[in-house]
């Protein structure tokens, strides 16, 4: 469906912590035909996706250091005036993994002069079931899967999970490789779906950015996250004796990848609750922020 108004298009793309947001606004970019801007909503103060994507985007702006659903509204809005200034007929919004889409799809909806095309959300393949049974995590997940106008699933790409097949039929696996369906061009709108969600308190996360000791090493963060079950989600730079490392955990998986420069060196840990964390032994002689 092609818009027919004089107006910018405006793309969520929600998901739970890892689903693959990130990545699939890359194979975005690297396919678009047209150029648009990303917006991308980080926890904490360092923009570990926003750098990812700003090495392929012309424009990339950032919402840090809280959630654009509940937080950061003024500072969005601020953002989709400055891209609409600048003539984007499109704008991408890359959601917190912990933020309520139907929330933004309300505050967005609203943005003079831009029109929301469509909610994409975003389901890791393996990790779903899991999410759905955790009475923590149910409602929020619940709540991203039931707004979305397209459900894409990543990570598993030769059969739809099961549980997330009963709660959306329509839901389609998302290939590794080769184009990208059209619905998820940024200039693709999406027939108006009328769902109701509840929209119950969501669930509380906190997050800090640290930074670790020189000495540390990758194999003592994966030891850290696996001795502390209320991680959902590490992300950034570490630099250490023996060279930079990308790292990107959720409690299923942990990578650790070797790289020539570091943009930023921190590492962005989020968790569920309201309890703090002692990081003491992974910074030992370094800040906490």
């Amino acid at each position: 469906m092609q818009p027919e108004l004089d107006e910018s298009l405006l793309t969520v793309i929600a998901g739970y912590l890892g689903a693959g947001k990130t990545t699939l606004i890359n194979r975005m970019l690297q396919q678009a035909t047209q150029p648009f801007a990303v917006i991308v909503n980080d926890l904490g103060r360092l923009p570990v996706d926003a750098t990812l994507i700003a090495t392929r985007a012309s424009t990339t702006l950032t919402l840090t250091n809280g959630c654009a659903c509940c937080q950061l509204q003024s500072d969005l809005a601020a953002q989709l005036l400055q891209l609409r200034q600048a003539k984007f007929s499109a704008v991408v919004l890359e959601a917190s993994g912990v933020a309520k889409a139907g929330n933004l799809a309300a505050i967005t909806g609203q943005a003079d002069g831009y029109r929301l095309a469509k909610i994409i959300t975003l389901v890791d393949g393996f990790a779903v079931e899991k999410q759905l049974n955790d009475a923590y995590l149910v409602a929020l997940v619940n709540e991203q899967i039931a707004v979305a106008d397209f459900v894409v699933q990543t990570k598993i790409e030769a059969s739809l999970n099961q549980t997330l097949k009963g709660l959306r039929p329509d839901a389609v696996g998302l290939l590794s490789h080769g184009p990208l369906p059209a619905s998820l061009s940024p200039n693709f709108v999406a027939s108006p779906r009328a769902v109701k969600v509840p929209l119950d308190a969501p669930p509380m996360f906190q997050h800090r950015v640290i930074y670790p000791d020189g000495m540390i090493q990758p194999n003592a963060i994966e030891a850290f996250i696996a001795l502390t079950p209320c991680i959902e989600r590490v992300k950034g730079w570490l630099n250490s004796t023996e060279g930079g490392y990308l790292i990107q955990a959720t409690r299923r998986q942990f990578s650790a990848e070797p790289v020539s420069v570091v943009p930023q060196s921190g590492l962005q840990f989020i968790w569920r609750g309201d309890q703090e964390l002692d990081f003491t032994p992974l910074i030992q002689t370094g800040p906490l922020n």
